[in-house]
């Protein structure tokens, strides 16, 4: 019975190294796999940063967008301004020029009178 029960033993602890192999086996394909997921972390990770950096560059270009945005707002205001004064500038010549232009025709009319009131003393003249 002795030997049997070292069989029985040597079974036990053959069955218990099969285990243990398989055992051992199942945590190097545990630790691949966490080293696997590891490398994804850090892949993701270094995704992320330059998703970040992306992100930080888009801020700054919009930031100098804004600015240009501000400057051509002052230069349309800027713009507008003269366009007004150039429109009241215009405004003020072309009430000048009517005034002229009605001078002229005041004096065109008296010039018309005065020829015919010299036409007249002429001939008033004349008569006599």
């Amino acid at each position: 019975m002795g030997a049997i029960s070292n069989e029985m033993i040597w079974q036990a602890i053959k069955k218990l190294a099969d285990q243990l192999q398989q055992t051992n086996g199942q945590v190097q394909q545990l630790g691949e796999q966490v080293q696997q997921t590891n490398e994804k972390v850090q892949q993701l990770g270094q995704q992320v940063q330059h998703l970040n950096s992306q992100v930080q560059q888009l801020n700054h270009q919009v930031q100098q967008t804004h600015v240009q945005v501000e400057q051509l707002t002052k230069q349309v205001q800027q713009t507008n301004e003269q366009l007004s004064q150039l429109s009241q500038q215009v405004f003020d010549m072309d009430k000048r020029l009517s005034d002229v232009a009605n001078g002229q025709k005041i004096l065109v009319e008296e010039l018309f009178e005065n020829k015919k009131e010299i036409k007249r003393i002429k001939t008033a003249l004349n008569m006599y």
